[in-house]
């Protein structure tokens, strides 16, 4: 290890290199899965705000969910494939078991993701046809992330 350099600082320093950085997004507003580029003041300014690590890694994570697969023509294995799910005409509790794998198979395809230690999905109101995701996983670097992930809605 060299001088002056802590264990703390080597494991921020391998998540940034390992699980990524990039430009942060926030929610557009209350109720909507849509997001915008986040800034940051300074002095003399304004700037984007950025994210790294497991933050970085969970920001994907839900950009992932509001993505159709497909759409991204560099990367077009990316995205949800789980609204095609709530189209098929099945009985609830198998629409949502089959969502919430097509959750898991999203979460999985990440390079960045070891192992999916648990996911969930919540109706957010009852009847509302919108769950929300929260998942815990462990990264690459071994590091635990628990986060909710994106709401995935049936309105759409």
């Amino acid at each position: 290890m060299p001088t002056g350099t802590s264990p703390a600082h080597e494991g921020a320093a391998l998540e940034r290199r390992v699980l990524g950085h990039g430009i942060a997004l926030g929610p557009v507003g209350a109720g909507s899965i849509g997001h915008d580029l986040v800034f940051t003041s300074r002095q003399g300014g304004r700037d984007l705000a950025l994210v790294e690590g497991t933050a970085n890694l969970a920001q994907c994570l839900s950009v992932a969910l509001l993505t159709a697969p497909g759409t991204d023509p560099f990367h077009v294995g990316f995205g949800f494939d789980g609204l095609r799910v709530l189209t098929q005409g099945l009985t609830p509790p198998m629409a949502l078991e089959l969502l919430r794998l097509s959750v898991l198979r999203t979460l999985a395809a990440d390079a960045r993701v070891a192992e999916v230690v648990e996911l969930t999905l919540a109706e957010t109101a009852p009847g509302s046809r919108r769950w929300q995701a929260t998942a815990v996983l462990r990264t690459v670097v071994g590091s635990a992330l628990h986060t909710v992930i994106g709401e995935v809605t049936a309105d759409a």
